[in-house]
């Protein structure tokens, strides 16, 4: 006897096999664009800001940012802290591959390198820095200090890139090499200047560069964010020199907000020091919060607080600002602790799943 076929449990199967195909599709539609986010994610740095700008009589003539400085005592007048070996020239090679050299085991990725302009110390040592930092694998990208007009600004950007652009050591974002702005760019142009800089230097070098501004408030990045391609805080000191009751619950959730905040750049990014003390500083006339070191906890917890918030980038200031006593290069008061703290805390943010 033949047997007539069962239709309906062919249609069942059919839609079931249609439930489970929407279903799917419904699904990748959804965790597609995260996927996307998280492929998309820059890759994790560890930067430091780094000074190029000290010389000694030895070699350069002059005791440049050492200011009287004695061996016998071991003081600097304008330093709270003493380095390791005594007052370096930033021209000299060795001292420059003894910092990398530093720097790598110390768990870092690459250096923001103070930028004073064409001619000066750091510019001429801007071109040793990246051919050093390349031979330990370490990227840099500058620190631009000075802003005094919309012409000088994009002259300055356009010259760092026209000599040093294609270097294999320069920090890149998106393929581009980057340039980062300390504040003095907004407290000197503004938005509309800096858009007007920027259009300049885009004129001539169209999407070639990635450009990171400075804001200090979570209100500053809400405003600065559209005009740059991501955002940092230096001046740490402020923020970490609040007193509150709960310290822990602060750093908690000013980092998570911090980052938070960024979301929408092509890079979030998170700051942290090990202490501050510029009260040596003859010049200096604004007063400035005092952040002590105490045993290196503090330095710890900054870390542990930033990590938790899942930033892309962490800066470190710095690596060797003498004069405000934020220093992590080895010093006679706290030896490598800070080296240390860093290569721990290096790993540990890299190693983050998230």
């Amino acid at each position: 006897m033949n047997r007539i076929p069962d239709l309906s449990l062919k249609r069942d199967v059919a839609l079931q096999f249609d439930r489970r195909a929407l279903l799917l599709a419904l699904t990748s539609a959804v965790t597609w664009p995260a996927r996307l986010f998280a492929q998309a994610r820059a890759e994790r740095q560890v930067l430091v800001f780094y000074y190029g700008w000290y010389g000694t009589v030895a070699r350069s003539g002059e005791n440049s940012h050492w200011l009287t400085p004695d061996t016998q005592t071991e003081k600097i007048a304008d330093a709270p802290d003493y380095p390791v070996g005594g007052p370096y020239d930033s021209l000299d090679p060795a001292v420059i591959d003894r910092q990398m050299r530093q720097i790598k085991a110390a768990g870092i990725t690459g250096l923001i390198a103070s930028w004073w302009g064409r001619g000066d110390r750091t510019d001429r040592q801007f071109p040793l820095l990246l051919d050093a930092a390349a031979r330990y694998g370490l990227k840099v990208c500058p620190y631009i200090e000075q802003a005094q007009t919309i012409e000088s600004v994009a002259a300055d950007v356009l010259y760092l890139h026209g000599r040093y652009g294609r270097h294999a050591a320069w920090l890149p974002l998106d393929g581009r090499p980057v340039v980062i702005f300390f504040d003095r760019l907004m407290q000197t142009l503004g938005a509309d200047g800096w858009k007007q800089a920027r259009a300049r230097i885009e004129k001539q070098a169209p999407d070639a560069l990635r450009f990171i501004g400075t804001a200090n408030t979570v209100e500053e990045i809400a405003a600065r964010k559209p005009v740059f391609d991501a955002l940092h805080i230096y001046s740490m000191q402020f923020e970490a020199a609040e007193r509150r009751w709960l310290p822990a619950v602060w750093r908690t959730q000013f980092y998570k907000a911090w980052v938070a905040a960024q979301a929408g750049a092509k890079v979030t990014t998170a700051t942290v020091l090990p202490g501050f003390d510029d009260r040596l500083l003859p010049n200096r006339l604004k007063k400035r919060p005092v952040i002590k070191r105490g045993n290196g906890t503090p330095f710890r917890q900054l870390w542990t607080a930033a990590i938790a918030a899942q930033p892309d980038w962490i800066f470190i200031v710095s690596f060797n600002e003498w004069h405000e006593a934020s220093q992590i290069e080895p010093s006679t008061a706290f030896g490598t602790r800070e080296l240390d703290t860093c290569r721990e805390m290096s790993a540990l943010f890299r190693a983050a799943k998230y």
